[in-house]
């Protein structure tokens, strides 16, 4: 709860600047850039939390890894954030960045997990019919989780449709459990 207090101004600031400037498609393009490098980067994530780098240092850092491929205004909000020593909210800042240009935008964004990666004609489908149901345009954020076993859990907004073969199994298991 603290983390999301803490990162919404600075999410809120970031699309504000960013429409002023008319380059909020740019600067969503650099935050799924930065986002993945997040996610994929066990390193830099290391280096997102580690509270023993200054402020000075990860300031250059960010310089050095991204400036020949992000826009300026990202650059100078990173550059922020390590000024700040918020750098560690990072992450959570930049998906409430998205968040609000969706919102903005009038899309809702669906969290989907599957046992494997869906195609892209499953994708479409999936997006079209949650368009459908919920009225709004939906964007899928796609997630992987080979514990569930196949089928896909699906959180839209409060609802969440869970056909995992996992809880299948599980509520097998409970009736039977009852005789």
């Amino acid at each position: 709860m603290r983390e999301i207090r803490i990162a919404k101004p600075y999410a809120q600031a970031l699309y504000d600047a960013a429409m002023e400037q008319d380059i909020l498609d740019r600067i969503v393009v650099d935050t799924n850039q930065v986002l993945q490098l997040a996610q994929e980067s066990e390193d830099f994530d290391q280096f997102l939390t580690n509270p023993i780098l200054s402020p000075q240092f990860k300031g250059e850092m960010f310089q050095q890894l991204l400036s020949e491929t992000v826009h300026p205004l990202t650059l100078n909000f990173l550059l922020l954030l390590a000024l700040k020593q918020r750098e560690g909210f990072l992450v959570t800042i930049l998906q409430l960045f998205l968040e609000i240009v969706d919102l903005q935008a009038g899309r809702v964004v669906a969290q989907v997990t599957s046992a494997v990666p869906l195609t892209n004609a499953q994708a479409a489908n999936l997006t079209q019919q949650l368009s459908d149901y919920s009225g709004a345009e939906v964007r899928l954020d796609l997630n992987e989780d080979a514990e569930i076993r196949g089928g896909i859990i699906v959180r839209l907004g409060d609802t969440v449709f869970d056909g995992s073969i996992t809880s299948q199994l599980q509520r097998m298991r409970a009736l039977l459990a009852r005789g």
